[in-house]
């Protein structure tokens, strides 16, 4: 049964031609028997089929359905068309990321919602999400800029994630954490929490007072930095996929020293596509994750990725004022800060890459 394939065709769609593992359809069925429908749960305990289990007939029925009987009386039936979606080779992102330099994301049709919409219409719920897929980046405007509104507005979409700043934080240039963002100084394109193991997957941001001068925001999408590096020198991409780069928090007063090493580009394993970009050269810890023979090359590649994220073709600039908020996606795109004179305080949150993947999922969009 373990080694046993059977092949299935459509026949109105006779390029459509499966050759499927036995042991792999029969997981797969969704009888009440097999699979809970309520809880969305499989039933099957694989160790109670019989070793000598085989296919003894298949039939196609009308709208695409597979009927399958088994030696063991058991019978499965299966979408032609879900089969052929399950395929690792079939497999197709419902909702497509979309790259951008400073000149294309300025001409694309992100997600800028009112705040009012955004608390009564599903619909602008769904476009907020699907624009953090596509481009990484949505705004919800005319705000009140408080730190409550800002709150009740990523909490309508998202639950917040708690960490070592707390659930919601305010900050301005007060030492309150170790870290150069509570600080009026330039910050360069980074992303957070490089040194946890679960970075959050989603960030917010909302400026909610400003007296002075500067503190423009910078987004630089780090799908499409890593697209130019993997064009320019493929051999420096595949080398930031593998290396593992520390990164560490330390701040002695509050007891607390977050460590997580991991690369600086992260494929998914069964589709090869960019499941994070991870970048904070702030944060990084002392490199001693490979031996000394192979630091050159790392440096070579890594201070060339700097030179694409630092290019000002990809960095995108703009005043981020009180009543916008700013959502982006922590796993994709880089963020920073000019520095500014004058009281600026900003309000935001965090949120898991899963609760993100969850919402998105149950409005269909991955």
């Amino acid at each position: 049964m373990l080694s046993d394939f059977i092949e299935i065709k459509h026949k109105d769609h006779p390029k459509q031609q499966l050759k499927l593992s036995t042991i792999w359809l029969r997981d797969h069925c969704r009888c009440e028997e097999c699979f809970n429908h309520t809880t969305k749960q499989r039933l099957l305990d694989l160790t109670k089929l019989p070793k000598d289990l085989r296919t003894s007939n298949v039939s196609e029925k009308e709208g695409g359905k597979i009927l399958v009987q088994w030696s063991d009386g058991h019978k499965s039936e299966y979408s032609f068309q879900w089969l052929w979606k399950s395929q690792v080779q079939n497999l197709v992102p419902k909702t497509p990321m979309k790259s951008w330099t400073k000149s294309s994301i300025e001409k694309e049709d992100y997600a800028n919602i009112p705040f009012n919409d955004l608390l009564n219409s599903e619909d602008s719920v769904k476009q907020v999400v699907e624009s953090l897929i596509t481009y990484g980046v949505a705004f919800i405007n005319k705000v009140p800029p408080t730190t409550d509104m800002t709150e009740m507005a990523i909490r309508r979409m998202f639950p917040i994630m708690k960490t070592l700043f707390g659930e919601m934080f305010t900050f301005q240039d007060n030492p309150d954490h170790a870290d150069t963002a509570y600080s009026k100084d330039f910050l360069g394109s980074h992303t957070d929490n490089t040194y946890f193991t679960d970075a959050a997957g989603l960030q917010t941001l909302h400026c909610i007072f400003h007296n002075g001068k500067g503190g423009e925001s910078s987004l630089v999408d780090g799908l499409k930095c890593a697209e130019e590096l993997k064009e320019k020198n493929p051999k420096a991409f595949e080398l930031l996929t593998k290396v593992q780069v520390p990164a560490e928090y330390i701040d002695e007063d509050k007891e607390q020293h977050h460590y997580h090493s991991g690369p600086v580009i992260r494929l998914c394993p069964v589709t090869g596509l960019i499941k994070q970009f991870r970048w904070n050269v702030y944060d990084r810890a002392v490199m001693d994750t490979i031996p000394q023979e192979h630091m050159p090359e790392f440096y070579e590649a890594f201070i060339e990725m700097i030179k694409i994220i630092e290019n000002e073709k990809n960095r995108w600039l703009f005043k981020l004022t009180p009543g916008t908020i700013m959502i982006f996606n922590n796993w994709r795109v880089l963020h920073g800060r000019e520095s500014y004179t004058g009281i600026r305080k900003m309000t935001g949150c965090y949120v898991l890459h899963s609760e993100f993947v969850s919402k998105a999922k149950s409005l269909d969009l991955m």
